[in-house]
């Protein structure tokens, strides 16, 4: 399959090398790089030749374009891309965050937007070059809901890079749950400067985690039908499984770096106002993570 990934970032420079193995594979940037061979060490080891661009044109072609920019990038990246891309290219995103769907849709339809998340934990070295951290599971649908030929072929396209892949007819309830997860996860371990597995090995940072995942899914399942037990489950089992990893937010401020605090626990509070729901653990860790940035912005 011709793929074009937006974004080389950790999450983005992971799934060109991985993808990259048996597809054809552009990565696009927004400046020039010299990335002419993909390195991935740690869970996942690969070295894949690939094809960096910062020339939107290159992705003409592609049949899946996948964006893996930060979320507050999202509405630039697919605004600069819609005039190049085929008019059957399917977009899909695999970020953090709830609006980014429906920002893509506002540009190519719903018809060709594709939801995803994927918990795989990985670390952003140097160009080109991350540590998979820890395995994860990847699931994507049509956006909002329902299935196709196409998108059941793009996952197998991703289990037969070596992805833990599934398929969702309902990807929207997916879309919340991660950003329940990730409500918990990125900003505690942001704050702390700690790795994904001590928020489960200190009861304290267990305690906070289990309050803000569980008034985040208070949050949620006013908007789908979520198993608050299970989100909670399943945002221990990433912690664990990511044990080693550093969160993507943790990694935005070690790096001084703008992180998507807004886009995640920012909406769970914007979401909240509209139902009426309190959000009091979302709200400290909010403004504790913008005066981290603060700091440096």
């Amino acid at each position: 399959m011709k793929i074009g990934i937006v974004g080389p970032g950790a999450i983005g420079t992971f799934l060109a090398g991985v993808l990259g193995k048996h597809n054809e594979v552009d990565l696009l940037g927004r400046r020039p790089l010299d990335i002419e061979t993909i390195e991935i060490s740690g869970k996942t080891r690969v070295e894949t030749d690939i094809n960096y661009t910062d020339s939107i044109s290159s992705l003409s072609d592609k049949k899946l374009i996948v964006i893996c920019t930060k979320s507050f990038d999202t509405k630039e990246a697919v605004a600069s891309l819609s005039n190049h891309l085929s008019s059957k290219a399917l977009v899909l995103s695999l970020q953090n965050g709830l609006n980014n769907e429906g920002i893509i849709s506002g540009f190519v339809g719903k018809e060709r937007t594709i939801g995803g998340i994927t918990n795989n934990g990985v670390t952003y070295m140097e160009p080109g070059k991350v540590k998979h951290a820890g395995m994860g599971k990847t699931v994507i649908g049509l956006y909002p809901k329902g299935t196709s030929e196409e998108v059941e072929k793009i996952v197998r396209v991703f289990r037969n890079a070596g992805l833990e892949t599934t398929l969702s007819e309902n990807i929207l309830v997916k879309l919340w749950e991660k950003a329940v997860i990730n409500s918990g996860i990125n900003p505690i371990t942001a704050v702390l400067g700690i790795k994904n597995g001590v928020l489960i090995e200190d009861r304290y940072l267990t305690r906070l985690l289990e309050e803000t995942v569980r008034e985040s899914a208070a949050v949620a399942e006013n908007y789908v039908d979520l198993d608050k037990k299970k989100v909670l489950d399943e945002t221990k089992e990433v912690a664990r499984q990511t044990s080693e990893n550093l969160s993507s937010m943790l990694q935005d401020v070690k790096n001084e770096s703008r992180t998507e605090v807004d886009q995640i626990n920012g909406a769970i509070i914007e979401k909240a106002l509209d139902k009426e729901v309190s959000t009091p653990v979302n709200k400290v860790l909010y403004k504790l993570v913008k005066g981290l940035e603060n700091k440096y912005l």
